[in-house]
Parts: structure tokens; C-alpha cells; sequence
């Protein structure tokens, strides 16, 4: 079961490119707190990035991504003493069409694109909010991983072009930038880590997971799902608390709930989704979404 490719087709992942901008000295723009994942690519020239919290800026260069996946606020700039170019609140809004700021005056120019991406789902999802504050792919001085580069280039030059289904082609185009950013962050940890990567590559952890994405309606257990991890019933539970963010069980009713809430919307039959769920009857599934989401199922499938 690819768990991945299952969590974000589940939360209808959305990804929109706000602006590009290349800009000259002196400039610096603040990013306030977002309710969504924000993401920068520096396309070309580089720059500091200061991280809210932290001390030290971090230089970002040519070819760099760096994405806040819990919209934590942050500042861009070419030097610490630029005064403030503009205070940007950087939440998704794909009905409106990409900004585009061109080149003007002397220096050294640095083109930046900036975007944002959506997650659909009425409550906190554990393993997305134990993903870090930031995620910094380096470029390497322009020398990307291939897959990845070809899709930032794609990005940068979709942006600068006025052709018919651009916006289109730049929200898919985003979308495949965070899950290659994903891809590359696991890819980097540690095999000791925890939260979303340390999840995603520990093997018993992992195997728990891929029942539960894979057969939501079982009534699964945790002595079950501890056996196909190898583990003791006591051992399974800790280690799954501490990687995914909280118990199985309550991850696996929180999991059906997400599944219920897209069905909802494609205008399933709640009867049908209360077995598909595997619940006793529909009246067991109603009280349980409401528990879990705040208001009924027929309320929200109304609110859409």
C-alpha cells in the first residue's frame, strides 16, 4: 500500500503559484502565519531566509525549495538591513492568477516564484502537523535531483509565459512539486527519525499503516496490527503513538473519517459509506463523524 499516494489523494491536495518576482537590492518581504503550506523556489541568485524563532538566517541559492508546511511565518531578503518591501499573507486563493513582477533597476537580480498548497480536511491530520516548520531542499548550486529539477524549470518557465491554461498547468505543476519535496525530505532523514518520515520508512510502522489505508473498514485491533508489525501489543502501541502522533485506534477512526468526509462530497449514500467504513449501521457512523468532525455528516455534506 503506497500510504503516501493514499494521504494526499485523500486530503484533495490543491497547490497555486501566487507570484514571480525578480527583484534587485534592496527588497525583503515578510510572510505572515498562513492556514496553509506555503513553498518558495529560488529559481535564480539567492538570497537570506529568516525562519520566525530562529536566530540565524539561512542562505537560500539557485535552485533551492523551501516549504513551511504548517504556514509558519518567515522573512525573505537580500540583506538584513533591506527595509520591508511588503508583508504578504500567502493563503491559497486559486481564483486568482499568478502575479508577475518584472525585473527593474541595477544589481543582482533574484527570481523567486512563491506559492501556496490546500489541504481539504475539517480537522488536524497528526502525521501532516508533525511534519517540521520548514523543509529546505537545496539546489546544490543549480544541480537538482533530475526528476525534481525538470518540474522547478517547468514551473519558472509556465510562469513567464501568457499561453492558454497557464494557471492550469501551474496548479498541477505545483501539486508534483510538493509530493517530489516529500519525497526527497524522507529521503534524507535519518532511519531513526520520528514524525511523518520516521513513520513512513520504519517497517513495522509502516506495515500497520498499509493495513489500515488499505482495509479502513476491518475492525481492526491493536493486538492484530501489532502481529503484522512483529511486535508486542505494548511495544506496537508506543512506537506507533510516538512516530504517528497518537494511538492506533484513534488514528484508524480518524483515517475512516477523512475517507468519509470525500465520500460525503461525491454523493454517496450514507448507508453505503458506513459499510464501506465498516460500521454496525449508519446511525453508529453518523454518531461517530460527529464525534470526530463537530457537526453531523448530512451538515457537512451540505456545507460541501
Amino acid at each position: 500500500m503506497d500510504i503516501l499516494t493514499d494521504i494526499l489523494n485523500t486530503f484533495e491536495l490543491r497547490g497555486w503559484l501566487s507570484s514571480r518576482r525578480e527583484l534587485t537590492p534592496p527588497w525583503r518581504y515578510d510572510f505572515a502565519a498562513s492556514k496553509d503550506s506555503m513553498f518558495h523556489v529560488i529559481s535564480y541568485g539567492g538570497a537570506y531566509l529568516q525562519v520566525e524563532g530562529e536566530s540565524s538566517p539561512i542562505r537560500v541559492e539557485d535552485g533551492d525549495v523551501v516549504l513551511f508546511p504548517t504556514g509558519h511565518p518567515h522573512s525573505l531578503y537580500d540583506d538584513p538591513a533591506s527595509p520591508l518591501t511588503r508583508l504578504v499573507h500567502l493563503d491559497y486563493n486559486p481564483q486568482r492568477g499568478h502575479q508577475v513582477v518584472n525585473y527593474e533597476g541595477d544589481g543582482p537580480m533574484l527570481l523567486m516564484l512563491c506559492g501556496a498548497f490546500h489541504f481539504e480536511y475539517p480537522n488536524n491530520f497528526p502525521l501532516l502537523h508533525r511534519l517540521p516548520k520548514l523543509i529546505h531542499i537545496r539546489g546544490i548550486q543549480g544541480r537538482m535531483e533530475q526528476g525534481f529539477a525538470d518540474i522547478v524549470r517547468l514551473i519558472a518557465r509556465e510562469s513567464a509565459t501568457q499561453q492558454p491554461g497557464v494557471e492550469v498547468m501551474l496548479r498541477r505543476l505545483t501539486e508534483l512539486l510538493f509530493i517530489q519535496v516529500i519525497r526527497l525530505w524522507i529521503g534524507q532523514q535519518a532511519e531513526a527519525s520520528v514524525r511523518w518520515a520516521g513513520a513512513l520508512r520504519d517497517q513495522p510502522i509502516r506495515a500497520a499503516l498499509g493495513l489500515i489505508h488499505e482495509s479502513p473498514e476491518r475492525r481492526w485491533t491493536v493486538k492484530e496490527l501489532a502481529e503484522s508489525a512483529a511486535l508486542s501489543r505494548s511495544a506496537f502501541s508506543a512506537r506507533f503513538t510516538e512516530m504517528v502522533g497518537e494511538p492506533p485506534m484513534t488514528y484508524l477512526t480518524r483515517w475512516r473519517m477523512l475517507r468519509a468526509t470525500r465520500l460525503l462530497k461525491n454523493e454517496v449514500r450514507m448507508e453505503v459509506i458506513a459499510h464501506v467504513l465498516g460500521y454496525e449501521s449508519e446511525a453508529a457512523f453518523r454518531k461517530a463523524f460527529k464525534r470526530e468532525i463537530g457537526i453531523p455528516p448530512a451538515q457537512y455534506r451540505k456545507r460541501g
